[in-house]
C-alpha cells in the first residue's frame, strides 16, 4: 500500500468522504441562511418566502448529508471492540446511513435507533431498511 493511500483512509472511511459528508453541509448551510438573511429577506417582500421554501428544502437536503457524515465519523473513530459487535448484516452505522438515504431524516434515525436497541445476544442475521 503506498503512502498516499495509506493516509487516504481512516480505516475504511475515506477523508474526503468526511469532508464532503461532515465538514462542507454545515458551511454551506451557514452561508445560504445568511445570503437569505441578509440579501434576500429584507428586499424581496412578498416573494420572500418563496425563497424561504427553496432554502428549508436546501437546508433539509443538506442536513441529511451531515447526519450521513457523523454517522461515517463514528465509523472512523469508534473503537474496533464495540464496532466488531455488531451482529447483523448490514452493521447498525451502514443501516442508518442507508435508512437516511431511503427513508429521510426522521423516518431513517428512528429506523437507525430502532436498530440498534435491537441489537442484543441473541439477535442477529440479515436485515435490510
Amino acid at each position: 500500500m503506498g503512502r498516499l493511500q495509506r493516509y487516504s483512509r481512516i480505516r475504511e472511511i475515506r477523508k474526503i468522504d468526511l469532508v464532503t459528508y461532515f465538514y462542507i453541509p454545515p458551511l454551506i448551510i451557514a452561508v445560504i441562511w445568511v445570503i437569505y438573511g441578509l440579501l434576500i429577506y429584507p428586499h424581496l417582500g412578498n416573494y420572500r418566502f418563496i425563497f424561504l421554501a427553496v432554502f428549508i428544502i436546501s437546508t433539509y437536503i443538506l442536513f441529511r448529508r451531515f447526519l450521513i457524515g457523523m454517522v461515517l465519523m463514528y465509523k472512523a473513530f469508534a473503537p474496533m471492540e464495540v464496532r466488531k459487535q455488531c451482529r447483523y448484516n448490514p452493521t447498525c452505522s451502514t443501516y442508518m446511513i442507508m435508512a437516511i438515504q431511503k427513508f429521510g431524516i426522521v423516518v431513517g434515525v428512528t429506523k437507525g435507533i430502532k436498530r440498534i436497541k435491537r441489537c442484543k445476544p441473541p439477535n442477529g442475521g440479515d436485515d435490510y431498511p
